[in-house]
């Protein structure tokens, strides 16, 4: 379930989605994208987290930690991805759309730590958990992107499929990052589709 906490990230990044997405005269139809795109992709990852057993939480896209030895990290996380693409896009005026916003935690159910009889090790969230539920929100927005082009709504076919794009990025907690080390062969597969769906949106706003 989604926390108070988390929904009030998950609101500000649809706000700050929409504005970025129709930046720079952001419209209904931009927030409209921009609902439907994160809806989307954290529904699905809610749906994956039951199956695993897993309580997810959405927040903000954040670091804190900059080099390898413990004290190398900062006293507050640094929420990065409220800043970045805010700035990128005012500096390009729009060229450069980054749209890394969102990253999840996992920590095991009751379900979860019940079903492996409270064994700690066992009931540790592990990290192709973590990649399974992160391509299903991935997966998703491939759907959403699909939909949307059924409908003629090719924009946000076209923003489903860059939102995607740049969140199979393998840095941080992103979920490319998550998928990426829990399952690479995954992480392959969805690069290749994402890849392929960017080349026929392309076309399809071309013609």
């Amino acid at each position: 379930m989604i926390n108070k906490k988390g929904l009030v990230w998950i609101i500000i990044s649809i706000l700050l989605l929409g504005f970025i997405i129709g930046f720079p005269t952001p419209s209904i139809t931009s927030f409209l994208i921009a609902f439907l795109i994160i809806f989307t992709s954290i529904s699905m990852k809610e749906i994956a987290s039951k199956y695993f057993f897993v309580d997810i939480e959405h927040s903000i896209w954040h670091f804190q930690r900059y080099g390898f030895y413990e004290k190398s990290k900062l006293k507050k996380p640094f929420p990065i991805g409220l800043v970045l693409p805010f700035v990128l896009t005012f500096i390009s005026l729009g060229y450069v759309k980054l749209l890394t916003l969102l990253q999840f935690e996992g920590k095991p159910s009751k379900k979860r730590i019940l079903k492996k009889r409270g064994a700690v090790r066992k009931s540790e969230v592990k990290d192709y958990d973590l990649a399974f539920i992160s391509a299903w929100g991935l997966w998703g927005l491939v759907v959403l992107a699909i939909i949307g082009n059924i409908l003629n709504f090719h924009e946000l076919s076209k923003w489903a499929i860059y939102y995607g794009f740049w969140n199979l990025i393998p840095i941080s907690q992103l979920d490319g990052c998550k998928l990426f080390f829990g399952s690479f062969f995954n992480w392959i597969l969805l690069v290749m589709i994402y890849t392929i769906a960017l080349f026929i949106t392309a076309l399809i706003l071309l013609i």
